[in-house]
Order: structure tokens, then sequence, then C-alpha cells
């Protein structure tokens, strides 16, 4: 409409620069807009609003309502299991008031496992708490029943809590998805179809640019097998350096790979046993072209207490099975440990253990070492990684702590005991958010233990100490409701 730019343009210059002007306009305004101008009381500002109030009002009368579809939204559908019990639903509102997801993970958990769902009243809170964080999602949708998946199923900011069809997402997310949407998709594929999830990135391999192709090769990790040997041996001739830094570090991990191979080979020239004694020699250096492409580093030049054969040998053991020691010097683990470990071979031991998933070698090294070794938390039982951790936890602490908190298991009383007693040496480096994220591990039964059997007689501020306790217990109170809530449901 002509008149109505007119109209915004006189808006804009301003009506003491300029009135505005008699606009051209149609039969049916003309007597109205006439009567305004007309008016003597109108000065110029009045004209400009009130013509204004009634072009608008003659556009929107004009205008047609914009025709939707028709409306498809379905009834929930009957839940199938019991509702928990209303007096499992306020220690769960405490841990959300806390902040702590962990608490609210672990009453979600609860309920599932005691077959019950969330009442439907908390549904949109833990919603929306799941929309941010990914740690709720999965036990979200463990307990959420029909109707939380039927009001995720309404709000598109909730469309991530809804249980997916996993081959009709992959499929999609993998040829459109965002770079980490693929690398999720493909790790799934390797967890059940090794061999279908490296297929699928060879299919688009050629596609690919070098840093997606660097970020996809960490997704083989999962389900890694002697299968992906050759294709991997074919990537190490990538022209990107990245890829075949992936590449190599992926056939580092297998046994049976030549790269494997060929470091056992050159370990067995400077590692024997004679007369029943481990005998250590120097490797010949330089070592061949493709250990070292490999990522077999040569001494830096600042290391000034090892010589370069005694650098590089502790590397190419670090990268070989622990088990091939025990075939190859032809004597039990205890023994072959008590021998590498005396030469000075115990952290490439650790080492080589953790990347071939032995276990045994990981405990035994664990219970007899007097070293600390922040990088083998989590990849043993957690019995043994609470004891290692235990006899460390006065001087390592802080660095104690922070591994032992992402355990799964509960942690035991000693061990709570002796967190406890370091936290109160140091009560200005932990507070109340620190353990919101740990009052899960915390056992309920240390509310009953006397602090005088964990603190001794050590110094320590008491009142900062009290002040943080009553807060830590006020999260175990909360995790003790839940456990009891959960439990009486269960037994009926």
């Amino acid at each position: 409409m002509e008149s109505w730019q007119q109209l915004i343009n006189t808006a804009l210059l301003g009506t003491g620069r300029q009135a505005l002007p008699e606009l051209q306009t149609t039969a049916a305004l003309y007597d109205a807009l006439l009567h305004i101008r007309q008016d003597n009381e109108n000065d110029r500002e009045e004209v400009l609003l009130k013509t204004g109030a009634l072009l608008l009002n003659f556009r929107q009368a004009g205008m047609m309502p914009i025709v939707l579809p028709e409306a498809t939204m379905t009834a929930c559908l009957p839940e199938t299991k019991p509702y928990c019990h209303p007096d499992a639903v306020p220690p769960l509102t405490q841990a959300l008031t806390h902040g702590s997801i962990a608490l609210t993970r672990y009453w979600m958990e609860h309920c599932a496992n005691a077959g019950c769902i969330v009442p439907a009243r908390v549904l949109p809170t833990l919603l929306e708490e799941a929309k941010g964080n990914r740690k709720l999602r999965e036990p979200l949708i463990a307990c959420y029943g029909n109707r939380g998946q039927w009001l995720a199923n309404l709000n598109a900011d909730w469309h991530a809590m809804l249980p997916t069809d996993t081959a009709s997402i992959a499929e999609d997310a993998w040829t459109t998805g965002t770079l980490p949407q693929r690398c999720e998709v493909l790790t799934k594929v390797r967890e059940t179809h090794p061999e279908e999830g490296r297929q699928l990135l060879i299919d688009t391999w050629k596609q690919e640019n070098a840093a997606t192709k660097a970020e996809l090769m960490d997704c083989l990790r999962t389900g890694l097998s002697a299968a992906d040997i050759a294709w991997l041996q074919e990537a190490t001739t990538e022209k990107s350096l990245k890829v075949k830094e992936k590449a190599w570090k992926l056939l580092r991990r297998l046994p049976l790979s030549d790269i494997v191979q060929t470091y056992w080979q050159l370990i067995k020239t400077a590692i024997q046993a004679v007369n029943g004694q481990l005998i250590t020699s120097d490797l010949t250096l330089p070592l061949p072209a493709e250990v070292y492409q490999s990522g077999i580093d040569k001494l830096p030049p600042s290391a000034i207490k090892m010589t370069d054969e005694t650098y590089q040998l502790q590397q190419l053991v670090a990268h070989v099975p622990c088990s091939f020691f025990t075939t190859y010097l032809e004597e039990d683990m205890p023994t072959c440990l008590q021998w590498l470990t005396a030469a000075g071979f115990e952290e490439s031991l650790l080492t080589a253990a953790i990347r071939f998933e032995e276990e045994a070698w990981i405990i035994a090294i664990l219970e007899n070492t007097n070293t600390f070794y922040p990088d083998v938390f989590h990849h043993a039982p957690a019995k043994v990684l609470e004891a290692y951790a235990l006899r460390f936890v006065e001087k390592e602490g802080s660095s104690v702590i922070l591994r032992m908190g992402a355990a799964k298991e509960e942690w035991g009383l000693t061990f709570t005991g002796q967190v406890f007693r370091f936290v109160a040496m140091h009560p200005y480096s932990y507070n109340m958010n620190f353990f919101l994220e740990l009052a899960h591990l915390l056992p309920v039964a240390i509310l009953e233990v006397d602090e005088k059997s964990y603190f001794g007689d050590i110094l320590y501020n008491q009142q900062a100490w009290k002040n943080l306790r009553d807060k830590l217990f006020e999260l175990i109170r909360c995790k003790a409701t839940i456990l009891q809530q959960f439990q009486i449901t269960t037994q009926q």
C-alpha cells in the first residue's frame, strides 16, 4: 500500500519538517482520512498518528488468517509401571535444589531399578534438567514412562530425551549430521558390528577432509581388532600427518600388527634371560625408520639422566603386551614383573598393561609399586584401585580425590575417612560445590563414624571443617533417604 509507505517516510523524517501529505487511497478510506485532516483541533502529529491508526486497522482487516494443518496431537498411552512412592519425591527435589547432578542421576537409576516411573508433576523439571546435561538423559528415559516420552515428543527442546530408532537415526546422522554426531554414530556401530563400522568409514573416506578423517579414526578404538590392521596400514600412507599419527596410534594397540611385532623383535635383542637372571643391553641405534615414523621418539636434548638407548627401549616395552614376556622369558608373571621392575621398566609395563587391557598385570603392578600413577585409575577393579588410592591419599590427595571421583562404585568407609581427613587439612581448597558431583560415592555409614577414628591427632581448622561437614552430611542424608525409599518400594 503506497499510502502506508508515505506515512512511514513522514514519520521517519518528522512532522516538524514536513506535514503528512494528502494520501491517495481507496474510496472506502477517503471520507475518514478527510475528516482527520479537516479537524482543526488536530495538529500535525495527531494527524499522523490518527491516520496511522486508521491505516493499520484497515491493513489488518484485509489480511487473510494463516491456514494451519489440522492438529494431530495424540493422547498419551496409559502407564504400564507404577509411580514411585510420594515419599521418594522429596529427596529428588532436594538433589535438584542442591544442584547435584550426581544425586539426581542416582535417584533416577534407583527409580528405574525398582521398576517405577517418575510422578507426572516432576517430569517437566527433569526434562529441562536433562536438556542441558547429557548424563541425565539415559537414566531419565529409563524411568519417565509413557507420559515422559509423550511430553518429550511435544517439545522440540526435549527431543534429545526420546528413545531413538538407532538404525534410522544412524543412517541420517552419518550422511547429513555434524562431525560429533557422525562420530557418535560410528562409535555405536563399532560397538556391535565393528566390520560394518569400518566399512562405513571406507565408503566415505575419499570424500572426507584430513581433519574429519582424523576425528573419525578415533572412533575405531571401539571394537578395534586384528581385522582392522590391513586398512589401518594403508592409512599410514596418507598425506596428512594427523591421519598418519592416528593410524599408527591404532596399530600400536594391536599385538598382531607388523609394527608391534617389529617392536618385539627389537626388544628381544636388548632383553634376555640368562641363568635365571634378566640381562639388558643397549639397543643398536638408530632403529629402523618405520619405528620412528610410528611414534617412537629419540631422547630430547633436555634429558640428561638417561641414555638414548634406554629411553627408546622403555618406549618399545610400553608398546608390546606384557604377556609376551612370560612366554619369552619362560617365567611366571610375578617373576617377570620383579625382574623388569628391577631393571627400570615398571612404568613402561603399566603403560603397556593399560594399552592392551591386561588386568592381571595392572593389579600385580599396583599391589607392588611404591609409585603413584594417575593414569591407572579406572583400568582395574574398584577394590584394587581404592586400596591403591588409600596408600597415596595423604601425599597425593588432590589427584587421588579427582580420579576416584569418577568411580562407579561407592567408596569404602576407610577411604572416605581419609578423604575427609585430607579435606579437613586443606579447608579452603574444597567446598560444597566440589562434592555435589561426588555425593553418590560417599557411604551412608560414614554418618555414624566417629571423626576421631580418621582424624587422629592432626591439626586442622575445626570451624571450617564443621561448616563443610554439615553441608556434606546434608547430601549424604539425601542419598540415605533415596536408598531407604526405593528399598521400601522394592520390598512391597
